[in-house]
Formats: structure tokens, C-alpha cells, sequence
């Protein structure tokens, strides 16, 4: 295990992904190796919002082999693990209103019953779609769906 505190210096960092600092500044894509790429994100993950709670009401898979002593550390399973299976590591905190508001196909999905509230939705696709949750984070999700250059759900 690496430990959190380090982060390798940028020049170390580029020579490993074979690249200079100014491919950093271009639309190039580059080629990276997979236990470099998860160790960045791991990174990320370490410094995003966590609850134990919410991690074991939320998955009762996790929560009994934690019981059984299959997993001894939630937070530590979330940054390993879980964010890559695509579990959620704390409560998202949709904002029902804006959320229907924002993506009329939630509200008529929620009318119809075949989706159960605004945050059941966000839980089940709404993170994994970049949806934004609240419109508080919307110029962070935005950044960050441009940098993705993923779509925003409605936008062809």
C-alpha cells in the first residue's frame, strides 16, 4: 500500500507516463499504464467524502462481510474497492426539486413509479450518467464532464 501523504513529484510522474509537461496542455490523448491510472484515482478517492454508516445501510453485501470480519476497514474497502465497483462512499444529498427539475425524464420516470424518488435515481444511473445532483455542484460536474468529454444526459 502506497501511503496517502505522497505524491510523486510531476516531473517523476511524467517520465512514467512517457509524456512531457506540455502534453498536459493539449487535447492529445495519451496512453497511461493501469496500476498507474487506478493509483491516481485511488489518490482522489482517499480525499472524497465518506461514511460508515451510509456505506453499510446502503450495501447490506458489504455490511455482512464486514460482520464476518471479511473486511476490517469500510473506508479503506471504498477506496480499493468500492468506488470501482461504482458504490457511492457517502449520502450524494440530491436535491429532489432541482434534480426533477433539471431532467424531465427523472420527473416522468418518478411519475410513472417505474423510479422511486429523485435520489433513488441519482443512486441507480444519475452518478454514472454525470448527472448533477445538486445545483450547487453543477460548475463542478460541468468541469468535469468537459475535461471527461462525456456528454451531459440530453446533449447529443
Amino acid at each position: 500500500m502506497l501511503p496517502s501523504e505522497y505524491f510523486p513529484h510531476v516531473d517523476l510522474l511524467l517520465k512514467s507516463l512517457r509524456i512531457d509537461r506540455n502534453r498536459l496542455s493539449g487535447r492529445s490523448k495519451i496512453a497511461i499504464d493501469a496500476p498507474l491510472l487506478r493509483r491516481i484515482i485511488q489518490c482522489a478517492i482517499e480525499r472524497l467524502p465518506f461514511s460508515e454508516d451510509f456505506y453499510r445501510r446502503t450495501y447490506p453485501d458489504i455490511a455482512a462481510a464486514a460482520a464476518a470480519g471479511r473486511i476490517a476497514d469500510l473506508h479503506r474497502h471504498f477506496i480499493d474497492t468500492g468506488y470501482f465497483e461504482g458504490r457511492l462512499g457517502a449520502p450524494p444529498g440530491v436535491d429532489d426539486g432541482y434534480y426533477r427539475a433539471a431532467y424531465q425524464d427523472v420527473s416522468e420516470a418518478i411519475a410513472e413509479g417505474s423510479v422511486s424518488s429523485a435520489h433513488d435515481h441519482y443512486m441507480q444511473a444519475g452518478a454514472a450518467e454525470g448527472r448533477v445532483p445538486t445545483k450547487a455542484l453543477a460548475g463542478s460536474v460541468g468541469a468535469w464532464m468537459a475535461v471527461l468529454r462525456v456528454p451531459a444526459p440530453g446533449e447529443i
